[in-house]
């Protein structure tokens, strides 16, 4: 049998989270490559990939202290930000406030990498490039656009 990533938000969230995941998961769908795969040791935990490049994770449910009930994505991509589409100064900046500073958590990119991010330089940063936990309106938007740019 197999389990739809919807009704993996539908059972783990509620209310806006709830509404919110599903529009960034149709948003997802709506656009040409992108796949969906489950974590085979965590029923909330989701890789998206767009024509087999792994663009972000995704946890339902979260494990962040940010977001208990909710869910998290993580950008990765060394790309962000040097794509030939324009992006305008709102959604730079609001990716530019959900970058990932490595915390030492024992993956690859310790003791954090040097990125650029749309022109502008970040030390330190994760291999995670961007995190955004229970995106609402403009945090949303702005994932949604750059998970379909990388």
């Amino acid at each position: 049998m197999t389990i739809l990533i919807e009704d993996v938000i539908k059972g783990k969230l509620k209310g806006d989270a709830q509404g919110n995941a599903l529009d960034f998961i149709a948003h997802l769908r709506g656009a040409e490559g992108f796949s969906f795969s489950k974590d085979e040791n965590d029923d909330g935990r989701w890789w998206i990939k767009c024509k087999d490049t792994l663009v972000c994770e995704m946890q339902i449910g979260a494990a962040s202290d940010d977001s208990p009930e909710g869910w998290d994505v993580w950008v990765y991509g060394d790309c962000i930000g040097r794509h030939d589409s324009p992006v305008d100064e709102s959604t730079k900046e609001i990716a530019w406030a959900n970058i990932t500073h490595c915390k030492n958590c024992g993956a690859d990119c310790a003791p954090g990498r040097r990125k650029t991010v749309f022109g502008k330089e970040f030390d330190n940063v994760c291999q995670s490039t961007l995190a955004f936990s229970n995106p609402e309106t403009d945090r949303l938007n702005c994932l949604k656009e750059i998970a379909c740019k990388l």
